[in-house]
């Protein structure tokens, strides 16, 4: 059931699309903030066991509603785990906001084009800072997407939660020194490990291939902190991408070029994963 729920949900993204207001999780700042006024006095709470603390308020309440409705309607359960997945994609989908910032572009639109930039955390003038774009994208792929698929063919709706709170929960610590940024920090970098490599292989296998495998070699580490680095190495690898000396009035067909590469990149490798779960499932080794 886990791969009918999965292209249930990303069939009504893709065809119907959810409205970002219904994908709010301010209820968790304002859980956190709770919590830190209650808490931050105790020794416990700047430590591991303030982030197990944390995350362990929603993570059960997820675990005992799935539990509770498998229990008492199994069907139940399974609109639970469909509901669960669909509001822990994003915050906003990727491929339509995709598709979006191309149509600004070819448009000419620069209103547009800056706000859409700017929830890739991008301001440019230029073309050169496009890696950065893409950059930011393929991280942003892999928590609205790739993360959140991974954790929950691995633990359900309680794993697409845990993903998604974690990822609140790391952006809020950021550029905080303490022990509980760093436990946050780390988790966040377990979280993202296998995913991470999981992404970066997609990405070889569906683009440039010996690029791909050699930056993620180059990436690659022996700390957790080095997913991201994976990600991006990879997927600039898989896509070739190259900062040639364009004329200035290409600049614009070059990015939505390379826009467009980079989403079939995305949608390939999703794809892929897709197949995977689908060929686990007709083995056996997925339910």
């Amino acid at each position: 059931m886990t791969l009918i729920i999965i292209l249930i949900g990303l069939a009504i993204e893709h065809f119907v699309g959810v409205a970002d207001e219904i994908r709010r999780f301010a209820w968790f700042e304002r859980y956190v903030n709770w919590l830190e006024i209650r808490c931050a006095g105790y020794p416990f709470w700047n430590s591991v066991l303030g982030i197990i603390v944390t995350m362990s308020g929603p993570l059960l309440l997820v675990a005992l509603l799935a539990h509770g409705l498998s229990e008492f309607f199994y069907p139940l359960s399974l609109i639970f785990a469909l509901g669960v997945f669909i509001y822990s994609l994003g915050p906003k989908y990727l491929n339509p906001q995709l598709d979006d910032l191309i149509n600004a572009l070819d448009d000419e639109d620069e209103t547009r084009i800056q706000e859409l930039l700017s929830e890739f955390s991008v301001k440019q003038d230029s073309f050169q800072p496009d890696q950065k774009l893409i950059e930011n994208i393929l991280l942003q792929a892999n928590e609205r997407i790739f993360g959140i698929l991974f954790w929950f063919i691995i633990l359900g709706p309680f794993g697409a939660i845990m993903y998604r709170t974690t990822c609140i929960l790391w952006k809020r610590q950021k550029g905080i020194h303490g022990n509980y940024s760093e436990a946050a920090a780390d988790l966040y970098n377990i979280l993202n490990w296998p995913t991470a490599r999981l992404m970066a292989l997609g990405n070889a296998l569906m683009g440039n291939m010996v690029d791909a495998i050699e930056a993620w070699r180059e990436a690659e580490g022996q700390s957790l902190a080095v997913n991201e680095n994976v990600i991006c190495a990879s997927g600039l690898g898989a896509l070739n991408f190259q900062h040639p000396d364009y004329e200035e009035e290409l600049v614009t067909d070059t990015r939505i070029y390379w826009l467009r590469s980079l989403q079939s990149l995305l949608n390939r490798n999703l794809v892929t994963w897709l197949m995977i779960l689908g060929l686990m499932t007709l083995s056996g080794w997925m339910a």
